[in-house]
């Protein structure tokens, strides 16, 4: 297993640092205290989604024909810690689960929807539901070309070209102006913009049914999740070791400490380890195996760790991590709201468990063999 860096996640890596560099997110002159939905209709930060449009970073991993490149999990891996690293709200993260997932689907249908997330059009994924929000086993239901349910905590939905919907008879995709659809808008921690989306009696192409299953669909959403907080701890981690550097106390900086240095000990163990899971996670996936297990740890250390890493971090901030207007507040209130889109604690860590049991059974062992 060798987590090194291609030469494409290298090329990808340079680009985004590029993008950010000439755009940084405009947190705060553009946002402030309103949070993005007063400030943007789209809830997000328009000007950086076109430069992440125009510098094609979000077309890489869709078909050549629509003048993508067909990168595949790895290769995006640097991408989304990118994004999180700046604490980026865009459309990106649903847009890239949609294109990995397509990547499996028939080249007809694949080309046909690809062609609808490219050129700054985006793809929404609708895949939580109430009191389930990152659900295994979804109740929306999918009968005779139709969907009926209801899809909690879909990032960005309002605006998007299509959504990429979890049903009991797999994932789906449909155009968001489909009759039958309604967008209703919810609050967020940070504002960033989530939706709930009711289906009607959607009709439904047979051929936009792209699996039996939903399982692909969740995997690469919760490694998009994933790989985008492992950015988040990395970008709120440089914040906080600046300021411990240059903030001083009795004549010397605070991160001098005995206490200081113990818990950026530990800040420094929880980003690693988030990043080990989902690079773990990426590379099972990128190999055809099969990346479970990696994935619920990715999603319980997202759920349990990084919120309270964000809080220690507000801590050695004081008074000046708590105010709106300084950067670190925007990283904590993604992280609340990625923590509550993948479940909660509790939940992935049962699912974590149960995947565990599962794999001492000897019938599941010799079934998943076969």
């Amino acid at each position: 297993m060798d987590f090194a860096l291609d030469e494409t996640a290298v090329a990808v890596r340079d680009a985004a640092a590029e993008v950010f560099a000439r755009h940084q997110p405009q947190w705060e002159t553009k946002f402030g205290q309103r949070g993005f939905g007063e400030a943007t209709t789209g809830a997000f930060d328009d000007g950086l989604w076109r430069s992440l449009v125009d510098a094609g970073l979000v077309a890489l991993p869709l078909p050549a024909e629509v003048d993508g490149d067909d990168i595949g999990v790895l290769g995006l891996l640097p991408l989304l810690r990118s994004m999180g690293e700046a604490a980026a709200v865009t459309p990106a993260l649903g847009t890239l689960a949609s294109a990995l997932t397509l990547r499996g689907a028939p080249a007809a249908t694949r080309t046909r929807w690809a062609r609808t997330c490219s050129g700054g059009a985006w793809h929404a994924v609708a895949i939580g539901e109430v009191g389930d929000p990152l659900t295994a086993t979804p109740r929306t239901t999918l009968a005779g070309g139709r969907i009926n349910g209801v899809k909690t905590g879909v990032l960005h939905a309002e605006g998007s070209a299509a959504l990429l919907v979890g049903t009991d008879g797999g994932a789906a995709i449909v155009a968001t102006d489909s009759p039958g659809i309604t967008i209703t808008r919810t609050t967020a921690s940070s504002g960033w913009g989530e939706y709930t989306v009711r289906f009607d009696d959607v009709a439904i192409d047979e051929a936009d049914v792209l699996g039996a299953d939903a399982a692909s669909l969740r995997d690469h959403y919760r490694l998009v999740l994933s790989a985008y907080a492992d950015g988040l701890v990395a970008g709120a981690t440089r914040l906080t070791a600046d300021h411990v550097t240059n903030r001083e106390q009795f004549g010397k900086p605070i991160a001098l400490f005995q206490a200081v240095g113990q818990q950026l000990a530990d800040i420094y163990v929880i980003g690693r380890s988030m990043d080990l899971a989902s690079t773990a996670a990426a590379w099972r996936m990128s190999e055809g195996l099969d990346a479970t297990q990696d994935l619920g740890i990715a999603a319980y250390w997202l759920a349990a760790e990084v919120p309270a890493t964000l809080r220690t971090m507000t801590h050695l901030h004081g008074g000046i991590g708590v105010d709106v207007t300084y950067p670190l507040h925007r990283y904590f209130s993604i992280a609340k709201d990625l923590a509550r889109l993948v479940g909660g604690a509790d939940a992935r860590l049962d699912e974590v468990a149960d995947d565990s049991d599962a794999r001492l059974d000897p019938k599941a062992q010799a079934a998943h063999v076969h």
